[in-house]
């Protein structure tokens, strides 16, 4: 590869089009060029040198040094390098804020996601109550309260259970008589399984993941509900 090509394969790097790196460094070896001479030395069509010298100048890699005749003059490496650093440094910097505010607000993506399987709900409800700090939950069917069992040791969490069921060693349980067989766990008050239970046809789905801070605080606050109807939980 010669020098000219590795320094136009560089400019592509710094986010130059083919074109317009041809033409900057055809301009850098030769200096200043008429528009034809542009072309001729850097094998840019004429039909489209114009418009990529027009380009380069808006970028603040080219000036016309004259316009009668026609005149371009590359500016100095050191130059372009020192402006496109702070271009990308003044990127960063709002990246970086754009960041650090999403992260203070905690959001999360939002989207619903059928779980198809009951495996597939076992990992979402483990997934959720090793994240959080807070962890609600409100079980009907035996066989989630079975997989939470060994979940819950050194989680903080509060839940409502159906009359029927045997409370879990560890956590905060309430019992109450739940007619509607839909478990639901929630974690930090911004994401949330729901399980269908006996409510799922045969080989239908098993529940949905939901990833929406609204919906979590609304499912949170029917919760808080149930949870001051209940009765303590007897041992």
């Amino acid at each position: 590869m010669s020098e000219f090509d590795e320094a136009v394969e560089a400019l592509r790097e710094l986010g130059l089009s083919e074109y317009e790196a041809r033409a900057y460094a055809a301009l850098l070896a030769m200096g200043e060029l008429t528009p034809q001479e542009v072309s001729r030395a850097s094998n840019v069509p004429y039909t489209k040198v114009y418009e990529v010298l027009k380009r380069l100048e808006a970028k603040g890699w080219v000036v016309a040094v004259s316009r009668s005749p026609l005149l371009y003059a590359p500016r100095r490496p050191e130059e372009v390098l020192a402006q496109e650093r702070r271009k990308a440094e003044e990127k960063l910097r709002r990246a970086e804020e754009r960041l650090k505010a999403l992260e203070r607000a905690g959001a999360v993506a939002t989207g619903i996601y059928v779980l198809r399987s009951f495996a597939a709900l076992v990992r979402a409800v483990r997934s959720i109550v090793a994240e959080s700090e807070e962890v609600l939950a409100m079980v009907a069917t035996p066989e989630l309260l079975r997989e939470l069992e060994d979940l819950l040791a050194g989680a903080r969490v509060r839940g409502v259970i159906d009359a029927s069921l045997r409370a879990p060693r560890h956590g905060e349980w309430r019992r109450m008589p739940l007619l509607i067989f839909l478990d639901m766990v929630i974690g930090d008050r911004s994401k949330l399984v729901l399980h269908f239970g006996l409510l799922s046809p045969h080989g239908g789905p098993s529940g949905v993941l939901v990833l929406d801070r609204e919906v979590a605080s609304a499912a949170s606050t029917y919760f808080e509900k149930i949870w001051e109807a209940a009765s303590a939980s007897q041992r």
